[in-house]
């Protein structure tokens, strides 16, 4: 899977892209039978990398993060959501 990482000068206009590229990937993935437990413990930390630091941070902060103690398999959708 290949996705421009936020050390490549991904910009805070690419967000709405990278959202739309991690449904794309997230709908194809799981048209293959993955289920989130299983995609979400290789996806979370690539999509993490792929985020300035700055949207990162305050992702962490945002009632989303805080909802609950997010496993690996619930980060990915909190920051979907967050990122929506």
């Amino acid at each position: 899977m290949v996705m421009k990482n936020a050390a490549t000068g991904r910009s805070k206009t690419d967000l709405s892209a990278l959202y739309d590229e991690l449904e794309a990937k997230i709908r194809a993935l799981e048209s293959l039978g993955w289920t989130q437990d299983k995609y979400s413990e290789f996806l979370s930390p690539l999509v993490e990398s792929c985020l300035p630091e700055d949207i990162l941070l305050a992702f962490e902060r945002s009632k989303y993060f805080k909802e609950d103690t997010p496993g690996e398999g619930r980060i990915l959708k909190l920051l979907m959501n967050f990122l929506n």
